[in-house]
């Protein structure tokens, strides 16, 4: 949010999707009923640090991180709010104050605050809570803007994959190895995401379709959503020219196409498959200099993501992902909340399937409400120079990047290996001889060149490439030995120091967070450069 937009809510003043609060040292209760509020209708603002009068008070500086943990705290905390949500906060400076700014955007669900409901009404917060006209006519609202919250009576855990909540369970634990899915059982994780329901208005309980898209069968999904696909199509032509074809053209205008009519989870894996498969890759190094940052991953996995989650399921339209030689475009069914010209600077954010998109940010696929924009604008420049946004927000939302430059200008994925070899002066094949020696790794074929042999695989006598390959994608972020041994299930301490982690010291792939006590109990360990030029090639199939 900019400081331009702000001043205009100011001068608009309090409305339906606009609050302000004083706030200046803690957190009031009223704020988490407008919360709830704007759960319960379509969603807003929360400004703290702004009084009813519209004055700029300001929030105290030294009370800001205590703020905003507790709001974290209480909005993470079903006790308090059921269900629970999470929302993005931005601090502003405006006229020499610090003015918080949170989004809170329109939920799917019917939300409570300390057992009490409300909604918006205007510019106010409504306990609603012994109305139950209007109650009920807040689940109806729900269950109709919602596909996602049809409760289906009949849909039963046979009726879904288990590889993909084994895939969904792998995906956390590269972010978080102690996260609470990998204690629970498959109806565990859907329950605890409040897949199940009871329809207010039948009475039928059940799971909801949201469940059916993101975990089902290929059959359940069609026999939910039968006229359910997402079409990736590539052609190494101009957007124009796939428009308009020439006479001369053959008649099947596209190099490689992909009808994907599969869940959710799978589709994402898919369609990032097909963008890999087809766009360049590009790195930058981060502010740190240590670790080298997907460019094309950062812009094109939030694309994907939105293309699946904030589609309209109930429409027959079907979803497409198309990449040219000069614009990468998709569209999907929508319910536009949003009028007149829209950019990147002016989209506003609303999930269309806020169950979907839960799901899709515990698995790291987004960040937040947001963070697919802002990251187009950090690195869409770097990635495409000469880039451009459009956006087409009707019944049928477009989205469209197009560069002047031929994406052959960047670096194609068969070149990254000559590209990391140039930058970093390494040696790719050196280095997997070096650390193949180092681990006891074998050189005999299982997949790769680095292959371990089968006697070596998943025992403990040695690490597996892929193991290798998972422990040094974890330490793209600082780890304490504990931590690694976990991830690897070991329970040796010493032996794992001396056999894997001192070695990969040694070579210069993993660094200490402090070498100058190698036996602090503080002690972490993260990825070096020449780590991520190994990593990047064992990913890329280089080795």
């Amino acid at each position: 949010m900019t400081k331009e937009e702000i001043k205009q809510f100011i001068l608009t003043g309090e409305t339906i999707s606009v609050e302000f609060k004083k706030c200046r040292h803690e957190l009031s209760d009223a704020v988490f009923e407008t919360v709830c509020a704007f759960l319960n209708r379509i969603g807003g603002h929360i400004l703290l640090g702004i009084d009813d009068n519209r004055e700029i008070i300001g929030v105290n500086e030294r009370s800001i991180e205590g703020m905003l943990k507790n709001f974290a705290n209480i909005v993470n905390n079903p006790q308090q709010l059921n269900p629970t949500a999470y929302f993005s906060s931005e601090i502003i400076n405006l006229d020499g104050k610090k003015v918080i700014s949170i989004y809170i955007p329109e939920s799917s669900q019917v939300h409570h605050y300390r057992n009490r409901i409300y909604d918006r009404i205007g510019d106010a917060d409504n306990d609603i809570t012994l109305n139950h006209a209007l109650i009920d006519n807040l689940y109806l609202r729900k269950r109709k803007d919602f596909t996602e919250n049809e409760v289906c009576p009949f849909l039963t855990m046979d009726d879904l994959s288990s590889s993909t909540f084994e895939k969904a369970r792998n995906l956390v634990s590269l972010s978080n190895t102690s996260h609470l899915w990998l204690t629970m059982s498959n109806e565990e994780i859907l329950r605890s995401a409040g897949f199940w329901r009871r329809d207010s208005v039948t009475g039928k309980e059940g799971y909801i379709l949201a469940c059916a898209l993101l975990f089902g069968t290929e059959v359940t999904v069609l026999t939910y959503c039968p006229a359910y696909r997402t079409d990736a199509i590539y052609q190494n032509m101009s957007y124009q020219h796939y428009l308009n074809p020439r006479s001369s053209d053959p008649d099947i205008r596209y190099a490689d196409r992909d009808d994907i009519r599969v869940n959710l989870i799978e589709a994402y894996i898919r369609l990032m498959s097909f963008v890999q498969k087809h766009l360049p890759d590009r790195f930058m190094m981060d502010e740190a200099s240590i670790q080298r940052i997907d460019i094309r991953s950062k812009i094109f996995r939030e694309i994907v993501a939105n293309l699946l989650a904030h589609r309209e399921y109930s429409s027959s339209y079907p979803a497409k992902l198309l990449i040219s030689s000069d614009l990468l475009i998709t569209e999907n069914w929508s319910k536009p909340q949003q009028t007149g010209v829209v950019t990147l600077d002016n989209l506003e954010t609303h999930p269309k399937n806020p169950m979907i998109a839960k799901i899709f940010k515990e698995l790291g696929w987004v960040e937040e409400l947001g963070s697919g924009r802002k990251n187009i604008q950090r690195y869409a420049p770097l990635y495409y120079p000469d880039y451009k946004v459009e956006i087409q927000n009707q019944e049928k939302f477009v989205f469209s990047i197009s560069y002047n430059k031929s994406v052959s200008d960047l670096v194609p994925q068969h070149e990254l290996q000559k590209e990391l070899q140039k930058e970093y002066e390494y040696d790719i094949e050196a280095i997997g001889k070096e650390i193949g020696t180092k681990l006891a790794l074998s050189w005999d074929q299982v997949g790769t060149k680095l292959g371990p042999s089968w006697d070596q695989v998943g025992t403990k006598s040695a690490l597996s490439w892929p193991q290798v390959e998972k422990l040094l994608s974890t330490l793209k972020s600082p780890l304490a030995i504990k931590e690694l041994m976990g991830l690897l299930d070991w329970k040796n301490r010493t032996k794992f120091r001396d056999k894997y982690i001192n070695p990969l010291i040694e070579t210069g792939i993993i660094n200490m967070t402090n070498p100058d006590k190698p036996q602090s109990s503080n002690q972490q360990y993260y990825l070096s450069k020449k780590g991520s030029v190994l990593l990047r090639a064992l990913k890329n199939g280089n080795l």
